[in-house]
């Protein structure tokens, strides 16, 4: 059975080339364009709908389906990446978009798909060109289909919650955390992800791994920042 790895595994393959990289110029304009501006992010590709052949795109008429919701109490910035990496100072993310607190978008994504998503927020860093933040993560990719959070980037990260049909992962259950110290490429655990319906967790290439199975095609998944 495969499973999503934590995408922070990856993060020595790309440095070099992405710290390279200048920082974008930024034409969006507000506090989408103030932080990626800031952060040296780059504008998302921001497709409107499955014509324009992008992994993802705001809408609701995906094989997958995840809305976003900002409870957080201050705006912020959702940025999605896809399979071509986090490194989103070297990388266009498949999503940059503003939720005002209290509001929420739907993003659909095709299946086949595997990435993350993080929220950008006024006091929110770049490390390596990704973004230090709490971390979601997705393979959709039909029948064994996973979610999950991460906070192995930054474990004093903002709160976020993510709920697929029968399984919940947030900052305490079926969340990825480091076994030691504020960040960790090695060394980490898949905590409290064994007693639910739907959660799935065991080793792949001698790590830790799993999340929560989200199914087959035509699935809504719910992200709350909070």
């Amino acid at each position: 059975m495969r499973f999503n790895l934590p995408t922070v595994l990856l993060a020595n393959l790309a440095l070099s080339s992405a710290a390279a990289i200048p920082k974008p110029v930024v034409q969006e304009r507000g506090l989408l364009g103030s932080l990626l501006q800031t952060l040296g992010c780059l504008t998302g590709q921001n497709a409107k709908s499955a014509d324009a052949g992008h992994a993802s795109w705001i809408g609701n008429d995906g094989d997958y389906v995840t809305e976003f919701s900002n409870e957080s109490g201050e705006d912020l910035v959702l940025v999605m990446w896809g399979p071509v990496g986090s490194w989103v100072n070297a990388q266009a993310p498949l999503i940059t978009y503003e939720i005002t607190n209290g509001s929420s978008v739907n993003i659909s994504t095709a299946t086949g798909t595997s990435g993350g998503w993080a929220a950008l927020y006024e006091d929110t860093k770049m490390v390596n060109g990704q973004v230090s933040n709490t971390w979601g993560e997705f393979t959709y990719n039909g029948q064994y289909s996973t979610v999950d959070v991460s906070r192995l980037v930054n474990m004093n990260g903002r709160n976020m919650s993510i709920s697929g049909a029968e399984c919940v992962s947030d900052m305490e259950q079926c969340v990825f955390t480091c076994d030691s110290g504020d960040s960790c490429e090695f060394g980490y655990t898949l905590e409290n992800c064994s007693s639910q319906k739907g959660a799935e967790s065991g080793m792949y290439a001698g790590a830790a791994s799993g999340g929560c199975l989200v199914g087959q095609d035509n699935t809504f998944i719910k992200t709350v920042f909070s």
